[in-house]
């Protein structure tokens, strides 16, 4: 995610992420909540459109753990669990915050 937008490397990876989403992501009349910089995991798109918003935008770079995508929290969600949630959006405001500028 971290690759230039042009490279090979990118376009892997945005194949790995979009083909990782459908298979495991819930889907809203088989749409997604895109996690580029400018729907920031808040607009729902198809593969398609999401594919060329990573392309052209980017993704938001702190969105490492893909929770809206399927990804599954090591720990479980407990009030431990959320209290994690709680402190790695805390720990990450910032990112964001500068990703969506």
């Amino acid at each position: 995610m971290n690759e230039h937008h042009i490279s090979q490397e990118y376009e892997k990876w945005v194949s790995e992420f979009l083909k990782y989403a459908q298979e495991h992501a819930i889907s809203i009349n088989r749409t997604y909540f895109c996690p580029c910089v400018h729907c920031i995991n808040q607009i729902c798109q198809d593969l398609g459109i999401m594919h060329d918003h990573l392309f052209i935008f980017g993704i938001v770079r702190s969105y490492t753990l893909w929770t809206w995508h399927g990804e599954v929290l090591d720990k479980p969600m407990t009030s431990q669990g959320i209290n994690y949630v709680n402190e790695w959006m805390s720990d990450h405001l910032e990112d964001m915050v500068r990703d969506v500028r």
